[in-house]
Protein backbone atom coordinates (compact mmCIF):
# COMPACT_ATOMS: atom_id res chain seq x y z
CA UNK A 1 0.00 0.00 0.00
CA UNK A 2 2.57 2.62 0.78
CA UNK A 3 4.40 1.30 -2.68
CA UNK A 4 1.17 2.67 -4.16
CA UNK A 5 1.32 5.70 -2.19
CA UNK A 6 4.63 6.81 -3.22
CA UNK A 7 4.24 6.12 -7.12
CA UNK A 8 0.76 8.14 -7.00
CA UNK A 9 2.63 10.89 -5.68
CA UNK A 10 5.40 10.42 -7.69
CA UNK A 11 3.13 10.46 -10.71
CA UNK A 12 0.99 14.06 -8.92
CA UNK A 13 4.64 15.62 -8.57
CA UNK A 14 5.97 14.83 -11.91
CA UNK A 15 2.40 16.02 -13.74
CA UNK A 16 2.74 19.32 -11.74
CA UNK A 17 5.81 19.59 -12.78
CA UNK A 18 5.35 19.15 -16.70
CA UNK A 19 2.21 21.53 -15.99
CA UNK A 20 4.26 23.96 -14.88
CA UNK A 21 7.24 23.51 -17.31
CA UNK A 22 4.39 24.05 -20.15
CA UNK A 23 2.81 27.47 -18.44
CA UNK A 24 6.04 28.27 -17.86
CA UNK A 25 7.68 28.20 -21.21
CA UNK A 26 4.77 29.58 -22.99
CA UNK A 27 3.80 32.81 -20.29
CA UNK A 28 7.58 33.38 -18.80
CA UNK A 29 9.10 36.26 -21.48
CA UNK A 30 11.78 38.76 -21.12
CA UNK A 31 12.03 40.82 -24.16
CA UNK A 32 16.43 41.10 -24.67
CA UNK A 33 16.05 42.54 -28.22
CA UNK A 34 18.30 40.15 -29.72
CA UNK A 35 16.70 37.00 -30.90
CA UNK A 36 18.45 34.34 -32.37
CA UNK A 37 18.72 33.59 -36.47
CA UNK A 38 16.13 31.25 -37.16
CA UNK A 39 17.91 27.63 -38.39
CA UNK A 40 17.68 27.47 -42.27
CA UNK A 41 16.41 23.99 -41.84
CA UNK A 42 13.93 25.07 -39.63
CA UNK A 43 12.53 27.41 -41.84
CA UNK A 44 9.13 26.01 -43.65
CA UNK A 45 10.13 22.43 -42.61
CA UNK A 46 6.99 20.19 -41.10
CA UNK A 47 7.87 21.79 -37.59
CA UNK A 48 7.51 25.47 -38.38
CA UNK A 49 4.16 26.68 -37.72
CA UNK A 50 5.37 29.37 -39.74
CA UNK A 51 5.08 27.54 -42.34
CA UNK A 52 4.72 27.56 -46.13
CA UNK A 53 5.50 31.18 -46.01
CA UNK A 54 8.11 31.95 -43.44
CA UNK A 55 10.89 31.84 -45.53
CA UNK A 56 9.33 34.34 -47.97
CA UNK A 57 7.93 36.30 -45.29
CA UNK A 58 11.79 37.02 -43.33
CA UNK A 59 13.19 37.93 -46.65
CA UNK A 60 10.51 40.39 -47.55
CA UNK A 61 10.17 41.95 -43.78
CA UNK A 62 14.40 42.63 -43.60
CA UNK A 63 14.35 45.96 -45.84
CA UNK A 64 10.90 47.07 -44.66
CA UNK A 65 12.00 46.76 -40.65
CA UNK A 66 15.02 49.01 -41.47
CA UNK A 67 12.92 51.69 -42.61
CA UNK A 68 10.07 51.16 -39.86
CA UNK A 69 12.52 51.57 -37.24
CA UNK A 70 13.49 55.47 -39.13
CA UNK A 71 10.26 56.49 -38.33
CA UNK A 72 9.64 59.83 -36.47
CA UNK A 73 8.28 57.67 -33.48
CA UNK A 74 7.09 59.18 -30.11
CA UNK A 75 7.92 57.43 -27.26
CA UNK A 76 4.78 57.36 -24.84
CA UNK A 77 4.13 55.39 -21.34
CA UNK A 78 1.05 54.17 -19.58
CA UNK A 79 0.27 52.39 -16.50
CA UNK A 80 -1.26 49.36 -16.35
CA UNK A 81 -3.78 48.20 -14.33
CA UNK A 82 -1.26 46.09 -12.59
CA UNK A 83 1.05 48.81 -12.48
CA UNK A 84 3.40 48.16 -14.48
CA UNK A 85 4.98 50.88 -17.12
CA UNK A 86 3.96 50.04 -20.55
CA UNK A 87 5.85 51.14 -23.99
CA UNK A 88 4.26 52.79 -26.98
CA UNK A 89 5.41 54.64 -30.37
CA UNK A 90 3.27 57.39 -31.74
CA UNK A 91 2.85 58.09 -35.19
CA UNK A 92 1.24 61.39 -35.46
CA UNK A 93 -0.79 62.40 -38.22
CA UNK A 94 -4.76 63.13 -38.41
CA UNK A 95 -6.28 63.85 -35.08
CA UNK A 96 -9.78 62.80 -36.46
CA UNK A 97 -8.71 59.26 -37.19
CA UNK A 98 -5.94 56.98 -34.81
CA UNK A 99 -4.96 53.08 -35.36
CA UNK A 100 -3.88 51.32 -32.22
CA UNK A 101 -1.78 48.65 -33.65
CA UNK A 102 -0.85 45.28 -31.28
CA UNK A 103 1.67 42.82 -32.03
CA UNK A 104 1.74 38.89 -31.79
CA UNK A 105 3.23 36.31 -29.48
CA UNK A 106 6.72 37.15 -28.63
CA UNK A 107 7.35 39.78 -31.63
CA UNK A 108 7.48 43.44 -31.88
CA UNK A 109 5.31 45.99 -33.28
CA UNK A 110 8.13 45.72 -36.73
CA UNK A 111 7.77 42.68 -37.53
CA UNK A 112 4.16 42.84 -37.17
CA UNK A 113 3.29 46.19 -38.51
CA UNK A 114 6.71 47.02 -40.98
CA UNK A 115 4.52 46.30 -44.34
CA UNK A 116 1.03 47.43 -43.19
CA UNK A 117 1.69 50.97 -41.32
CA UNK A 118 1.94 52.00 -45.06
CA UNK A 119 -1.87 51.28 -45.14
CA UNK A 120 -2.52 53.79 -42.55
CA UNK A 121 0.27 56.44 -43.53
CA UNK A 122 -0.99 56.68 -46.55
CA UNK A 123 -4.36 57.64 -44.96
CA UNK A 124 -2.61 60.21 -43.03
CA UNK A 125 -3.73 58.62 -39.29
CA UNK A 126 -2.13 58.79 -36.34
CA UNK A 127 -1.26 55.04 -35.49
CA UNK A 128 0.07 53.79 -31.98
CA UNK A 129 1.95 50.90 -32.02
CA UNK A 130 2.41 49.13 -28.87
CA UNK A 131 5.28 47.16 -26.84
CA UNK A 132 3.10 44.29 -25.20
CA UNK A 133 3.90 43.53 -21.59
CA UNK A 134 7.43 41.53 -20.93
CA UNK A 135 7.77 43.21 -25.03
CA UNK A 136 10.12 45.53 -25.86
CA UNK A 137 10.64 48.27 -23.00
CA UNK A 138 7.44 47.39 -21.45
CA UNK A 139 7.57 45.90 -17.55
CA UNK A 140 6.61 42.86 -16.99
CA UNK A 141 8.14 38.98 -16.91
CA UNK A 142 4.67 37.21 -17.77
CA UNK A 143 2.87 37.59 -21.18
CA UNK A 144 -0.96 38.98 -21.24
CA UNK A 145 -1.34 36.16 -23.52
CA UNK A 146 -4.62 38.33 -24.67
CA UNK A 147 -6.30 38.72 -21.49
CA UNK A 148 -4.51 41.09 -19.84
CA UNK A 149 -3.40 42.48 -22.82
CA UNK A 150 -7.09 43.77 -23.55
CA UNK A 151 -6.80 45.19 -20.29
CA UNK A 152 -3.61 47.13 -21.17
CA UNK A 153 -5.21 48.03 -24.52
CA UNK A 154 -8.12 49.57 -22.70
CA UNK A 155 -5.72 51.84 -20.48
CA UNK A 156 -4.01 52.99 -24.47
CA UNK A 157 -7.77 53.87 -25.38
CA UNK A 158 -8.26 55.96 -22.53
CA UNK A 159 -5.01 57.79 -23.40
CA UNK A 160 -5.76 58.12 -27.00
CA UNK A 161 -8.97 59.50 -25.50
CA UNK A 162 -6.97 61.97 -23.82
CA UNK A 163 -5.45 64.06 -26.36
CA UNK A 164 -7.31 63.28 -29.34
CA UNK A 165 -10.79 63.34 -27.68
CA UNK A 166 -13.29 63.50 -31.42
CA UNK A 167 -10.59 60.91 -32.62
CA UNK A 168 -12.48 57.76 -34.32
CA UNK A 169 -10.09 55.14 -32.68
CA UNK A 170 -9.73 51.36 -34.67
CA UNK A 171 -7.66 48.83 -33.24
CA UNK A 172 -5.51 46.58 -35.03
CA UNK A 173 -3.94 43.60 -34.22
CA UNK A 174 -1.82 40.06 -35.56
CA UNK A 175 -1.76 36.96 -33.76
CA UNK A 176 -1.75 36.88 -30.15
CA UNK A 177 -2.45 40.68 -30.96
CA UNK A 178 -5.20 39.62 -32.88
CA UNK A 179 -6.94 37.33 -30.26
CA UNK A 180 -6.16 40.87 -27.90
CA UNK A 181 -8.33 43.61 -30.00
CA UNK A 182 -11.12 40.41 -30.63
CA UNK A 183 -11.17 40.31 -26.81
CA UNK A 184 -12.08 44.03 -26.72
CA UNK A 185 -14.89 44.35 -28.83
CA UNK A 186 -17.34 43.37 -25.61
CA UNK A 187 -15.71 45.97 -23.87
CA UNK A 188 -17.58 49.09 -25.72
CA UNK A 189 -14.01 50.89 -25.74
CA UNK A 190 -14.56 54.69 -25.84
CA UNK A 191 -14.76 56.42 -29.22
CA UNK A 192 -13.36 52.94 -30.77
CA UNK A 193 -15.22 52.28 -34.30
CA UNK A 194 -13.61 49.07 -35.53
CA UNK A 195 -11.38 46.05 -35.53
CA UNK A 196 -8.95 44.20 -37.36
CA UNK A 197 -8.42 40.79 -36.53
CA UNK A 198 -5.57 39.86 -38.48
CA UNK A 199 -4.90 35.70 -38.30
CA UNK A 200 -6.08 35.84 -34.21
CA UNK A 201 -7.12 33.57 -31.69
CA UNK A 202 -10.72 32.69 -30.40
CA UNK A 203 -9.08 31.91 -26.62
CA UNK A 204 -6.58 30.62 -24.63
CA UNK A 205 -8.10 27.51 -24.07
CA UNK A 206 -8.85 26.64 -27.69
CA UNK A 207 -5.30 27.68 -29.43
CA UNK A 208 -3.58 25.58 -26.25
CA UNK A 209 -5.68 22.68 -26.56
CA UNK A 210 -4.69 22.88 -30.75
CA UNK A 211 -0.98 23.41 -29.98
CA UNK A 212 -0.97 20.69 -26.75
CA UNK A 213 -0.20 18.15 -29.35
CA UNK A 214 1.78 19.92 -32.19
CA UNK A 215 4.36 21.80 -29.73
CA UNK A 216 4.50 19.45 -26.68
CA UNK A 217 3.36 16.49 -28.11
CA UNK A 218 1.33 15.79 -24.90
CA UNK A 219 -2.46 15.29 -24.25
CA UNK A 220 -4.35 18.08 -23.02
CA UNK A 221 -5.54 16.57 -19.81
CA UNK A 222 -4.05 16.45 -17.59
CA UNK A 223 -1.30 19.13 -18.31
CA UNK A 224 -2.84 21.80 -20.21
CA UNK A 225 -5.01 21.85 -17.37
CA UNK A 226 -2.18 21.88 -14.80
CA UNK A 227 -0.74 24.67 -16.77
CA UNK A 228 -4.20 26.29 -16.80
CA UNK A 229 -3.98 25.89 -12.93
CA UNK A 230 -0.61 27.89 -12.63
CA UNK A 231 -1.40 30.48 -14.85
CA UNK A 232 -3.99 31.53 -13.04
CA UNK A 233 -2.07 31.19 -9.43
CA UNK A 234 0.75 32.98 -11.24
CA UNK A 235 -0.45 35.42 -12.97
CA UNK A 236 -4.27 35.55 -12.23
CA UNK A 237 -5.23 34.36 -16.19
CA UNK A 238 -7.73 31.90 -16.71
CA UNK A 239 -7.83 30.49 -19.95
CA UNK A 240 -11.97 30.82 -21.14
CA UNK A 241 -12.36 34.41 -19.62
CA UNK A 242 -12.37 35.32 -23.39
CA UNK A 243 -13.92 33.12 -25.64
CA UNK A 244 -13.78 35.02 -28.93
CA UNK A 245 -16.97 33.90 -30.28
CA UNK A 246 -18.94 35.36 -27.08
CA UNK A 247 -16.92 38.69 -27.69
CA UNK A 248 -17.83 39.29 -31.01
CA UNK A 249 -21.51 38.11 -30.67
CA UNK A 250 -21.96 41.25 -27.76
CA UNK A 251 -19.70 43.88 -30.02
CA UNK A 252 -20.70 47.03 -31.06
CA UNK A 253 -18.60 47.89 -33.82
CA UNK A 254 -17.82 46.30 -37.49
CA UNK A 255 -14.67 43.53 -37.29
CA UNK A 256 -12.77 42.60 -40.23
CA UNK A 257 -11.00 38.73 -39.98
CA UNK A 258 -7.89 38.13 -42.00
CA UNK A 259 -6.52 34.97 -41.88
CA UNK A 260 -3.89 32.98 -44.21
CA UNK A 261 -5.34 29.42 -45.23
CA UNK A 262 -2.61 27.16 -44.79
CA UNK A 263 -2.01 28.70 -41.33
CA UNK A 264 -0.59 26.23 -38.64
CA UNK A 265 -0.01 28.42 -36.09
CA UNK A 266 -3.41 29.30 -35.48
CA UNK A 267 -5.58 27.68 -37.72
CA UNK A 268 -8.29 30.08 -39.67
CA UNK A 269 -11.35 27.77 -38.82
CA UNK A 270 -11.04 30.06 -35.51
CA UNK A 271 -11.75 33.23 -37.48
CA UNK A 272 -14.40 31.59 -39.55
CA UNK A 273 -15.96 30.75 -36.60
CA UNK A 274 -15.67 34.18 -35.15
CA UNK A 275 -16.52 35.82 -38.10
CA UNK A 276 -20.35 33.32 -38.15
CA UNK A 277 -20.75 34.77 -34.69
CA UNK A 278 -20.17 38.91 -35.42
CA UNK A 279 -23.41 40.15 -35.13
CA UNK A 280 -21.77 43.49 -36.70
CA UNK A 281 -21.00 44.36 -39.68
CA UNK A 282 -18.28 42.72 -40.51
CA UNK A 283 -16.00 40.71 -43.48
CA UNK A 284 -13.73 38.03 -43.77
CA UNK A 285 -10.81 37.17 -46.19
CA UNK A 286 -9.53 33.69 -46.08
CA UNK A 287 -5.94 34.26 -48.55
CA UNK A 288 -4.77 31.04 -50.06
CA UNK A 289 -1.43 29.57 -50.14
CA UNK A 290 -0.67 31.91 -46.78
CA UNK A 291 0.88 31.19 -43.53
CA UNK A 292 0.65 33.00 -40.30
CA UNK A 293 0.91 36.26 -40.58
CA UNK A 294 1.87 36.48 -43.65
CA UNK A 295 -1.92 38.21 -45.60
CA UNK A 296 -0.57 41.42 -46.23
CA UNK A 297 2.54 40.27 -48.09
CA UNK A 298 0.36 37.88 -49.77
CA UNK A 299 -2.71 39.82 -50.86
CA UNK A 300 -1.48 43.16 -50.33
CA UNK A 301 -4.39 44.93 -52.51
CA UNK A 302 -6.98 42.87 -50.92
CA UNK A 303 -5.85 43.77 -47.58
CA UNK A 304 -5.85 46.85 -48.10
CA UNK A 305 -9.06 47.48 -50.00
CA UNK A 306 -10.50 45.94 -46.99
CA UNK A 307 -8.69 47.68 -44.07
CA UNK A 308 -9.93 50.90 -46.63
CA UNK A 309 -13.18 49.70 -46.55
CA UNK A 310 -13.67 49.36 -42.63
CA UNK A 311 -12.34 52.82 -42.09
CA UNK A 312 -14.35 54.48 -44.51
CA UNK A 313 -17.56 53.31 -42.61
CA UNK A 314 -18.61 50.84 -45.39
CA UNK A 315 -18.65 47.55 -44.19
CA UNK A 316 -22.18 45.80 -44.55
Amino acid sequence: MLYVLIVVLILVLLSLAIGYYVFNSVFAYRDKGHKAEPDPDYIDSDKDLMRPTARQLYAYQAPLIKAFNELPFEEVTIRSFDNLTLYGYLLRGSKEEVVICVHGYKSAMENDYCDKAKIYMDRGSTILFLNDRAHGKSEGDYLGFSEHDRRDVARWVDFINDIYPDARIYLHGVSMGGATVIHCANMHLKNVCGIIDDCGFDSIVNISKYLMKDVYHLPYFPFGDLAWMWSVIITGISFNTSMGADCVKESSVPILFIHGKEDHYVPCWMSEMMYEACTQPKELHIIENCGHAAAYMMAPKEYTDAVNRLLDGKFK
